[in-house]
């Protein structure tokens, strides 16, 4: 019969060599303990458990976040629980978190004894559960020394309840850095909620963030629980945070400062417990001098800075992540590519890669659904429509003014996406209301561009 694999977590030092010691008797028991919640994470990344204990109460953190964390990553693992101290409340909390069994007197070994025994049981009916493992969380691949640096530093405040500002060009991974932020905070098990500022009708806005009571406005039907609310004790994510209106950003300010919102329609505060998580693809001391920032909502957003520096300069991750690309994008679509020739990588290590990550994948990918063979080559790249340095081209000639410039670059990225605004307003580093309110004063001007 295959083994199964026990992992306990026991605060206490006496009882957890009593445990190892009656449970070992059970000859189908591979067992692990340790004191830690944290280091309970690290080994259950690194092999599979199909059995796992934890104390209510650790030194390092709560067993019911363990429970539900573990229970999240590890949806096939046989969670149990136990406290001497434990109330019914604890006990109800452990349900609700996934255990599947709570130890109410760990000190009794028979009490772990036989809800083993009923776990190696259940276990035994469910084939394949010998290979259940750890669901990986969003991971960087990276070589490079600065956002290595970046990174250690995102894990470091992770576990903390400060607020974060991550900045950087579009396309380089800053929503992909918010939720390896989360993965790796004591909120994993808890909600990610992302909020896209600039997506959000200025009239829904609010509602949105904060929600709304019933007939509070024309159509609030129902009650509504905004973002913060629906967060819980996870994270909020707000994204493109400089296109918020400024009157909204007052509000959002007061909610950070106070950490409490009402919603629409009332006059009861509610505490919020979110941490929050902000993003911007734009210079945010810029946009403060231009007034569309408040500098207060900058300064209590700029807690802990992290800035994603672009693909250009860190020439060395290109191939790495060109590998990855290739191999999952071939995979997925059952393609037989699973090379890069060295003249094709010439060619990407030349690029300067505006949009950065996302548009280096989006690169592969044409090449692997247009291209053949097993070698992509640099026919398969199609490369022409990115410039070797956008600093290098010339759009018009001597003589043309900085706005005829603006808007034959703005027409020119448009025709090269296809007319996909979000796509083109990614690629010019603008937002997409910055987009739209350009298109509108040509077609005003009644100006046509320079083609």
């Amino acid at each position: 019969m295959a083994p199964i694999y026990a992992l306990l977590v026991v605060k206490d030092p006496t009882l957890r060599s009593e445990w190892c010691a009656v449970l070992e008797k059970n000859g189908r028991l591979h067992l692990t303990a340790c004191a830690l919640a944290e280091e309970a994470l690290g080994l259950l990344q690194k092999q599979p458990f199909q059995i796992f204990y934890t104390d209510l109460k650790l030194n390092d953190g709560c067993g019911v976040d363990l429970v539900r964390q573990v229970k999240q990553r590890c949806p096939a693992i046989y969670p149990l629980m136990g406290s001497s101290g434990g109330s019914a409340q604890d006990v109800i909390a452990a349900m609700q978190a996934g255990a599947v069994d709570f130890i109410i007197d760990p000190w009794q070994t028979e009490l772990i004894e036989t809800a083993i025994e009923k776990a190696v049981g259940d276990l035994s009916k469910q084939p394949g559960a010998a290979t259940s493992g750890w669901k990986p969380g969003p991971a960087f691949l990276t070589q490079d020394e600065a956002l290595g640096k970046i990174l250690t530093m995102a894990k470091k405040v992770a576990p903390s309840t400060a607020t974060i500002l991550v900045s950087g060009e579009s396309g380089t991974g800053k929503e992909l850095l918010a939720s390896f932020i989360h993965t790796h905070s004591n909120r994993a098990a808890e909600p990610y909620v992302a909020l896209n500022c600039a997506a959000l009708p200025e009239q829904l806005a609010e509602s949105e963030l904060f929600g709304h009571e019933k007939g509070s406005f024309t159509g609030a039907i129902s009650r509504k629980v905004g973002k913060f609310e629906g967060a819980a004790r996870g994270t909020l994510v707000l994204d493109e945070i400089t296109e918020m209106a400024l009157p909204l950003q007052a509000k959002l300010l007061r909610a950070l400062q106070e950490r409490e919102i009402v919603r629409l329609g009332s006059n009861r505060p509610i505490p919020i417990q979110a941490r929050v998580i902000a993003i911007s693809n734009r210079d945010l001391k810029q946009a403060v001098h231009n007034g569309e920032l408040r500098e207060d909502l900058f300064y209590r957003l700029n807690v802990i800075p992290l800035t994603i520096p672009p693909l250009r300069q860190r020439k060395n991750d290109i191939p790495l992540l060109a590998g990855h690309f290739l191999t999952r994008i071939s995979e997925q679509n059952a393609a037989a590519m699973r090379r890069i020739s060295e003249a094709a990588m010439e060619q990407l290590l030349q690029q300067s890669w505006p949009g950065n990550v996302r548009q280096l994948e989006n690169a592969i990918a044409r090449a692997v659904l247009l291209g053949s063979g097993e070698t992509l080559l640099p026919a398969h790249l199609m490369l022409d429509d990115v410039a070797a340095d956008p600093g290098q081209r010339v759009f018009a000639g001597v003589g043309t003014t900085v706005r005829e410039m603006e808007k034959e670059l703005i027409y020119n990225t448009l025709s090269a996406v296809n007319d996909n605004r979000t796509h083109a307003a990614k690629m010019l580093g603008i937002s997409i209301r910055t987009l739209r309110n350009k298109l509108s004063e040509y077609r005003t001007a009644c100006i046509t561009p320079a083609l």
